[in-house]
């Protein structure tokens, strides 16, 4: 049975923190009424009238220093940090003091071990169903759309949104835009004479044209943008173009039209990029789509510096053809990517038209693949290429990626 004289060491306490010691047992019954039958149990055990030596007020207990007594002030405030926000589900999460947790788990000892709850468990509880009373919006454990976390000790509250995502695919035809946006690397995107106050190497980007009308409507306080791999700056997107996420972080709206706003970004920015099959997703989308790869295609324009025959070249693409090239990391690209050499399958390269030492190439490759030092060489650093087989210097003049071939998709393994 229960040890009085160890109860009245930690008294006076509130009814809810006396039944929570048996929170975990005596379903049926909240943690004030679970008080209620420990406090008579412990009458007829030991003697009448041990209310008034025992019990306190919410608000003078010395186990939860007042805690429950602030539920409904933190139910105010929970609802109020949420009143901006379009959401449909919501989750309670709470901050307390360390040596007030450390004193109601000496006191719950007492009853026993393993029997109590957690007064962070009945703090979320009945906050979350305080708040679900004020605005309607379900309470719900898994991927909320809203957390918020109260910190006990200083009436404040962190609220966490979850991210919108929102899939689909991109064409780029303007040669002048990047992926993504790209900081100036001046001022590191704080804006400079460099920049024109911008903070950004290029006015605009895939990225930006595509999210400022969803920022916009989402009300979000940042975008990211995951794509599947990526293409040149001037190189073209074109077929069914690149399959990409946008994430819309803190998004105070949820339910946009994605319809009219993918009809809206194409209005705008005809023969610039275009955007199709957009719908939601959930986050898991964002490592499906970076994990991802598969052949790709081109078209390419290449200048020939020597007088080569057409039998030459068609031999050279011929030989081409099913080979797996050594390519060692770009010079373009090695100041940011690690000196390494990839074995890469050709898969096809067909001579579509030869004309003034001028070459149209259509080429499928295994993902990864460096075209340009494909055709080029690279100064020895892809072998074979183009430029050794036909043993003419060659060089990429127009680059459009014209498909991925996603039927044949694949994991990623470098």
């Amino acid at each position: 049975m229960f040890n009085l004289k160890e109860i009245q060491d930690f008294a006076p306490f509130c009814l809810s923190c006396l039944g929570r010691v048996v929170g975990k047992i005596g379903f049926g019954l909240d943690n004030r009424e679970r008080g209620i039958e420990i406090l008579n149990q412990l009458e007829i055990q030991e003697v009448a009238g041990l209310e008034d030596s025992l019990i306190s007020d919410d608000s003078d207990c010395k186990i939860c220093d007042g805690l429950i007594s602030e539920i409904p002030n933190f139910v105010v405030l929970a609802s109020a940090s949420m009143s901006e926000y379009s959401i449909s589900s919501f989750k309670i999460g709470t901050i307390v003091d360390k040596d007030l947790l450390s004193r109601e788990s000496d006191f719950q000892l007492v009853f026993g071990d393993n029997l109590g709850e957690s007064i962070k468990s009945q703090l979320n509880r009945e906050t979350g169903i305080g708040v679900w009373k004020n605005t309607a919006i379900e309470a719900k454990i898994e991927s909320p759309d809203a957390v918020a976390i109260i910190d006990t000790s200083y009436d404040t509250i962190e609220l966490e949104i979850k991210s919108l995502f929102i899939e689909g695919n991109y064409n780029k035809f303007d040669r002048t835009v990047p992926q993504t946006r790209w900081p100036c690397s001046r001022c590191k995107g704080m804006g400079c004479r460099r920049c024109d106050n911008t903070g950004q190497l290029y006015p605009d980007s895939v990225q930006s044209l595509i999210a400022n009308s969803f920022s916009r409507e989402s009300l979000c306080t940042e975008d990211l943008f995951h794509g599947m791999g990526r293409e040149d700056i001037d190189a073209a997107m074109l077929g069914d173009g690149r399959p990409f996420v946008l994430e819309l972080r803190m998004p105070k709206v949820r339910d946009l039209n994605l319809e009219g706003l993918g009809k809206e970004i194409n209005e705008a920015n005809k023969d610039r990029i275009k955007v199709s099959n957009l719908r939601f997703v959930d986050r898991s989308r964002v490592a499906e789509l970076k994990n991802t790869v598969c052949d790709k295609s081109y078209r390419v324009d290449i200048s020939v510096s020597d007088i080569i025959s057409i039998e030459s070249l068609k031999k050279g693409s011929q030989r081409l053809t099913g080979t797996v090239i050594e390519q060692r990391t770009p010079t373009r690209v090695s100041h940011r990517r690690a000196d390494l050499v990839r074995p890469r399958l050709i898969n096809s390269v067909d001579v579509v038209s030869f004309e003034d030492n001028m070459v149209e190439l259509v080429i499928r490759a295994q993902h990864g693949t460096y075209i340009r030092e494909l055709v080029s060489g690279d100064k020895g650093r892809t072998v074979p290429s183009l430029s050794s087989l036909i043993d003419a210097n060659c060089k990429v003049e127009v680059l459009d990626v014209l498909n991925l071939h996603l039927e044949a998709k694949e994991e990623k393994n470098d």
